[in-house]
């Protein structure tokens, strides 16, 4: 999605909530501060593609934002209290999972990450990293053969992959037979 097209779904998602109706091709063109429509309809035309919007072509205002839920801001996981329903909000899913053109994801098969709070059958998100930090989670490839998720402490030229003390004995490598395939930067549990 380019950064035109990300400005007017905040704009028409932010629209909608105000408004309870979609903005006006004329009110999307102001806010872009564009000449002429033919960019609008190539951006809707774009995020329709994507699927984050949905548009009937024979009515006006009928954008629909495709990838929203209700948003309550808080729940109790203590002592319980009432909510207001009518304060309820909507969140666009794509906020909550960071994500770019180096992102990838995977499933956790395995139970060696638990004390990390990662568990068999989770959804990783990952991202491609340049640099590493010890003490990050990554997913890493040993010798070019296997791929596994472990959080990593770098020592020299010592790489020592760590998961869960319980399940799993900390393993150290040099350098040159780890190559680091992305960062953890998200998790996934469906219950």
């Amino acid at each position: 999605m380019t950064k035109n097209a990300k400005k007017l779904l905040d704009f028409i998602n932010s629209y909608i909530k105000k408004n309870s109706i979609p903005p006006s091709f004329d009110e999307m063109k102001n806010h872009m501060k564009l000449k002429s429509k033919s960019s609008i309809f190539q951006y809707l035309q774009s995020l329709e593609e994507e699927g984050l919007i949905k548009k009937n072509r024979l009515k006006s205002r009928s954008i629909e934002i495709l990838n929203t839920i209700p948003y309550f801001q808080t729940i109790s996981a203590g002592k319980s209290y009432e909510i207001n329903n009518e304060l309820n909000e909507t969140i666009n899913i794509s906020d909550l999972i960071k994500y770019n053109k180096n992102t990838f994801a995977c499933k956790v098969n395995g139970n060696s990450m638990e004390s990390h709070g990662i568990y068999n059958g989770d959804i990783i998100i990952l991202e491609k990293e340049t640099s590493v930090k010890t003490n990050d989670i990554y997913a890493v490839q040993i010798d070019n053969n296997e791929i596994t998720l472990k959080k990593i402490i770098i020592s020299g030229n010592t790489i020592e992959l760590v998961g869960d003390e319980k399940n799993f004995t900390p393993i150290s490598y040099s350098k040159n037979r780890i190559n680091i395939l992305g960062k953890i930067v998200n998790l996934i549990r469906n219950y």
